[in-house]
């Protein structure tokens, strides 16, 4: 049995790929069981992992400064004994053979109140414990690098890094990742979509596909795109924006009534792969998430990486390696505005954007084949 720990604040990239590695753990004859700290997604995973939901918790703003409740009151030290208290519980009552925390210790300090008590009682009952990490982490100071490290040597077998080194090496994002190369394992990006099959190509004109996953942090793309899609030269290349798995139905109207009769908007679909597939240009952040959808589609891309109001560094990081192999474009954040957003969109499409060989992602059979060693034969 393997237990994975995910806590996500704001988007829900880091829950997806949690599930999408239990459940290749279980395709590949494990029992895997996942606790999540946020806010509950009905995410509709394989029938044989189980999700225990501790009481929800997520990023106040953009800037992730403070935590709250899902009713929006701070986090407080009743709610941190009561979270804490549930995950032991849960930890005692499966008894896994291997533990897996996403994310910390590299992010998620501010989670620690639940997850050194989590790993002191994996070191009593000498349960393995990893850590599964995308491939680009948010930078912090050699303080905190130093007391990183010194958590992965106290109670860490292993770092799972989702990604390719060769693309993007961990060392890019954390300076002192020398002194840990022996603990870090690449497996390649993990791929949270479902398997689907070419749908073929919608009967319109191949359109502008907008998205920013499933969280709250698209609203500055989405808006910048509806003024674009007004703004276009290229009036007969309809645009899609796809605003979020349950978009506010206030926000969608007024996108609507900026871009008019060209742009079409609603709410995340199924298809989205397949969209993809199809586009025009696909005009998104740089989430990890959305890279693979790239890697993996095909789509030509225009990339507006997220820095959020903390000057977040791990999408700008992403798109930079992006566009400096050519894979994609990138407009800053701080430049995303409707008059420029439509011009790059318009050179874009005036160069010819062409379609890239897919690319398979399978890094999460690498990672159920890496956690089997750690599993009593």
């Amino acid at each position: 049995m393997i237990l994975f720990y995910v806590q996500h604040l704001l988007g829900i990239g880091h829950l997806r790929r949690t599930v999408s590695i239990a459940q290749e753990c279980c395709a590949q004859g494990l029992l895997a069981e996942v606790v999540s700290g946020g806010v509950p997604v009905p995410l509709e995973p394989d029938r044989d992992v189980r999700i225990h939901q501790l009481e929800p918790l997520k990023s106040a703003d953009l800037s992730f400064s403070r935590v709250v409740d899902s009713g929006g009151e701070p986090l407080n030290e009743t709610l941190e004994k009561a979270r804490t208290a549930k995950l032991l519980e849960v930890f005692h009552e499966v008894r896994p053979d291997a533990l897996v925390t996403e994310l910390f210790p590299f992010g998620r300090r501010r989670f620690r109140f639940e997850l050194l008590p989590l790993l002191e009682a994996a070191r009593t009952a000498q349960t393995p414990v990893l850590c599964s990490v995308r491939d680009s982490v948010q930078r912090r100071s050699l303080g905190r690098e130093t007391e990183t490290i010194s958590w992965l040597r106290r109670y860490y077998e292993k770092v799972l890094v989702h990604g390719e080194k060769s693309f993007l090496p961990l060392s890019e994002s954390f300076g002192q990742a020398e002194p840990i190369a022996d603990l870090l394992s690449y497996t390649g990006f993990v791929d949270t979509a479902p398997e689907a099959q070419d749908q073929g190509s919608p009967e319109s004109e191949p359109e502008i596909l907008v998205s920013a996953g499933g969280g709250n942090a698209g609203a500055a793309l989405y808006l910048a795109a509806a003024k674009a899609s007004a703004l276009s030269k290229h009036s007969e290349i309809p645009w899609r924006i796809l605003a979020g798995a349950s978009p506010d139905p206030a926000f969608v109207t007024r996108l609507r009534e900026i871009g008019g009769k060209h742009l079409t908007v609603e709410a995340n679909r199924g298809d989205f792969r397949n969209l993809l597939r199809h586009c025009r240009l696909s005009v998104s952040q740089a989430g990890y998430n959305s890279v693979v959808d790239l890697f993996t589609s095909g789509a030509p891309a225009l990339l507006s990486p997220f820095t959020g109001e903390g000057g977040e560094t791990e999408q700008p990081a992403r798109a930079e390696h992006l566009s400096t192999i050519g894979r994609a474009q990138v407009i800053p954040e701080d430049e995303l505005e409707g008059v420029a957003l439509a011009a790059r969109v318009d050179a874009l499409i005036d160069s010819g954007s062409k379609r890239f060989a897919p690319v398979s992602c399978d890094g999460a059979a690498h990672s159920a084949k890496t956690l089997k060693e750690y599993l009593p034969a």
